[in-house]
Parts: structure tokens; sequence; C-alpha cells
């Protein structure tokens, strides 16, 4: 038995049915469909990701949102990384079960079986995002030599493939982050977005004509690790104005696109905040403040769930990292000082943000329909096809 998952970053269930999808469409008719998936809150990318690869919410894999405030050390930590989370992953486990597993597309890897050349690639990439981001700013602004370098880190779908015909693993995570770019750029509601998913089932169906041909057992997965909303409008960075509850903005850093505001009381203690897409956290200094500036957050309209940490556990997101408070932004609205969001965004909680598609076909699942499920079942499922009990994980097997 082996496995294949597709994940197709950022896409929409709803969108995925509109589409044209006839390769995507086979696996549905003979597998297991997941009508509504709920992926994590925050519905980011780091978040999402790590907790699919772990079957684990935010509240144990410590990936919380892109960046934590460390009151030891007084600064903001990234963590889009999986060396910061915390709970073991899918090629872990899989490893200490004497199986392997690749990725591809995907920086999300720990415990994948990569060659040293990948290992010092990926090691190479993360020094540069951290301490050299002028470097990275230009590679920004020149996305053919970015997306160049990026593929030598995290393979791409020729490497897959080939290392499908060699066999090479028992699982195999295929990563495409296509369709988020174009939720971006586009609008989740634009026919670049419809398109940009078609080309993708494509590429699945050269995969799916290749198993056939190979007489391969192999089970398919499909999900995302979040949705997409399109922004009708967008709001400056004086929504997080926090003077009416005693406190001004003293610095914003820019970085990896997204903000990190310091603000100074007129006390002298300090709040921290990272805006991240559509999802806010704040750390505080004087704990004794947080009620009072989640009044004054609560009051405008453009946030919404304005929740202290205590009221977090609903959304299985309390870990130390975790902020003082948290807040998604409503629906439709953008912060017109992150780049990333030009026509659509992610991380709130709308419906079009929180499900994502589910589907397992091929390798003799079973064709049936299910009603709910959440992207922490899928790691116990890939490990039930695969014989590996491990019950460390808080998601279920859906098969």
């Amino acid at each position: 038995m082996e496995v294949v998952f597709f994940l197709l970053d950022g896409c929409r269930p709803d969108k995925l049915k509109e589409a044209n999808t006839p390769n995507i469409d086979e696996l549905k008719e003979n597998g297991t469909v997941v009508l509504r998936c709920r992926t994590v809150y925050p519905s980011l990318t780091a978040v999402g990701h790590m907790s699919i690869l772990t079957g684990c919410y935010p509240e144990k894999t410590g990936i919380i949102t892109h960046f934590y405030w460390n009151w030891n050390e007084r600064k903001f930590h990234e963590i889009f990384s999986d060396e910061y989370c915390q709970a073991k992953t899918i090629f872990e486990i899989l490893s200490d079960a004497g199986l392997s597993g690749g990725v591809y597309g995907a920086y999300f890897r720990r415990g994948a079986k990569d060659s040293l050349k990948k290992r010092m690639l990926k090691k190479a990439a993360g020094f540069v995002s951290e301490h050299m981001n002028f470097i990275m700013n230009y590679l920004v602004r020149h996305p053919s030599l970015y997306k160049k370098l990026r593929t030598r880190v995290v393979g791409a779908f020729d490497e897959f493939i080939r290392d499908y015909k060699d066999k090479k693993h028992s699982f195999y995570y295929m990563m495409f982050n296509d369709t988020d770019k174009a939720g971006h750029k586009y609008g989740s509601d634009s026919k670049e977005y419809l398109e940009t998913i078609e080309r993708l089932d494509e590429r699945i169906g050269e995969f799916l004509t290749l198993a056939k041909k190979l007489g391969r057992k192999t089970v398919v997965v499909v999900s995302a690790d979040h949705g997409h909303i399109p922004l009708r409008s967008k709001i400056s960075i004086e929504k997080l104005d926090l003077s009416d509850a005693g406190y001004e903005i003293e610095d914003v850093e820019y970085v990896s696109a997204a903000a990190l505001i310091h603000y100074k009381g007129e006390k002298g203690d300090s709040i921290h905040a990272a805006v991240v897409s559509r999802h806010v956290q704040f750390w505080f200094e004087n704990k004794t403040r947080v009620e009072t500036v989640a009044d004054v957050l609560s009051q405008r309209k453009e946030f919404e769930d304005v929740r202290t940490k205590d009221r977090l556990d609903e959304y299985r997101l309390v870990n130390e990292r975790t902020g003082d408070l948290a807040l998604a932004v409503s629906n439709g609205y953008g912060f017109d000082f992150l780049p990333i969001g030009e026509k659509g965004d992610h991380g709130g909680l709308s419906i079009e943000e929180m499900y994502v598609p589910l589907i397992f076909g091929g390798g003799g699942v079973k064709a049936q329909i299910l009603k709910e499920g959440r992207v922490v079942d899928i790691t116990p499922t890939i490990l039930k096809l695969l014989g590996i009990d491990y019950p460390y994980v808080q998601g279920r097997s859906l098969i």
C-alpha cells in the first residue's frame, strides 16, 4: 500500500465543485468524500499545514500563527517552519515505523527522507529568510529566479513523478500553491482561480494515468490547508490604533508579508501584535489591560470574534505561545499594508476560509460520503491505511 497526497493550497470546496475537474471527479465517484471538512483556526498556511501533517490542533503543534512574541527575549519569532512544531510529523512517525515519506513543493518536511543536497538547500533558504530580508525582497521582485531557487529547495511535480516510478516512498506529499496565489492575486470568485484549479486537475490526471499504467495500488488524497475569501474593502493600520485604551503605536515592522506592531502604554507597559493576513494576535505586558483593549476592538465593524486567550479553547488554540488576545478580520475586509492580499486573503473565520475539500480515492478505498471531518483527521487516516498505530494524534481515522 502507498498513499499520494495532493494538497491544493487555498482551495475552496465549492469552487472545486464549480470548476471542470474530471480527474478529481473520478476520485470522488469511487472514493470517500467528506462534505464538510473544517480546517483549524486561524486559517493560515503554516497553521493548517502543521495540523494536517501532525493530526494535531495548534494547541499541541505550537504553530498558533506565523509569529509569536517571546517575553524573555523581548522579540518576535517567525514560526513559519516545521522547526518550531511541537508535535511529531507524519514523516517522523513513518520513519519510526521503518517507512519513508517524500515531500514535493512544500517547506514543511521535517522527518522526510531528503537528500543531503536538499537538506543543505533548505537550511540555506531558512537562513536567508530569517537573516537576510533584503535578499528575500529582491527575490520577490524577481519571481522567475525565486521560482527556480524555490523548486531546487522544495522539489516539484517532475521529481515526485520520478520518485513514484522508482517506488521510493510509502507516502508522497505533493503540494501545489498555485491556487493560493491565484486567490490572493485575483480573488477566489475569479475565472483565474477556477482556471488554476482546472490546471492542477490536469496534473493530477497525469499522475492517475501513470498509476493505472503501472498497475499500482495507490490511495490518493486531495485536500487543502485553508480556503479563501475575496476582499471587498481594504482597511489601514489606523484601525488597529489603541489610543482609546491608552496605547500608542511605537513601531511597525514589515516582515514576510506580515506586520509586527509594537505599542507603548501611558504607564510604560507594552503590547506587541502580529498581523498575518486576516488574523491578529496581541501579547500584553500588563495582563490587566487585556479586557479594556478587547472592548475597544470589539466596537469596530472591521473586526469580529475578538477573544481573550481563556476563550480560545473552543478553537483548540491555547498554547504557551498564544497571544493574550486574538481577532479575525470581518468578512470582505483586508489590510491595505499587507502586500500579499491583492484581491483575496484568508486567516479568518468565514465559511469560505474555514472549509476545505477532502477526498480519499483509489487503492480500494470504499465509496462513501461522510458528512463531517477535520483536517486533523487526515494523518490518522493515512497512518491507518499504511497499517501504523500511532495513538498520539488528536484527529481520528475516517476510514
